[in-house]
């Protein structure tokens, strides 16, 4: 087989936070003022050797990785009574904050080419790992992995190593007022074993 055999090693993060800041009425004639907020934070890391042929100017062939993922996250709850029977409304409710328990799932990334040096990483938890991804309950809970970009060509010569970085943001207010934020970064360093390291 040609090519030479590299170390690939994977790092990165999603976290999505879901709030609402604000009023909220019942058909019961309460009014109450809330601030509820979730947090959703997937920590994925992986290394596996591969052989590659590149190719100065060209894309990074396709590296597929068996990812370990760490899941943490947490839930806020407050609301404070502003409207309405006492007896009806129930009492307000102080701030509490409770946090998922920690595990660790797994998931199958690849990182692939797109065209003109753009690379894609994209991947999902395996065997229904996503319902014990402590998964926000304010909002429609985002997939993992979301698909993310880098760029990264290829140089001339003999390649010791490669770096390439991906990064996503975007914000999404829907019409009850609950605002997600959802930030995806990750790493990819690739570097050229050397004879016996194979």
């Amino acid at each position: 087989m040609g090519g030479d055999a590299y170390l690939a090693t994977l790092t990165g993060t999603q976290e999505t936070v879901a709030s609402y800041a604000g009023p909220v009425h019942n058909e019961d004639g309460c009014s109450y003022r809330v601030n509820n907020a979730d947090r959703q934070v997937l920590t994925f890391s992986a290394e596996r050797r591969v052989r590659l042929v590149l190719r100065a100017g060209g894309n990074l062939p396709q590296i597929d990785f068996a990812a370990r993922v760490g899941v943490a996250g947490s839930r806020h709850r407050e609301s404070e009574v502003t409207k309405g029977d006492a007896d009806t409304c129930g009492p307000s409710q102080p701030a509490r904050t409770r946090r998922c328990g920690s595990r660790t799932l797994r998931a199958g990334l690849t990182l692939r080419p797109a065209g003109d040096g753009r690379l894609v990483l994209d991947g999902a938890l395996s065997g229904g790992g996503d319902s014990v991804a402590c998964s926000p309950t304010l909002t429609k809970a985002d997939r993992f992995l979301v698909p993310s970009e880098s760029r990264l060509r290829i140089p001339a010569g003999r390649v010791g190593g490669l770096f390439a970085k991906g990064r996503f943001h975007a914000t999404a207010k829907a019409e009850n007022g609950i605002t997600k934020t959802t930030d995806v970064r990750w790493t990819v360093v690739l570097k050229r074993l050397a004879p016996g390291q194979h």
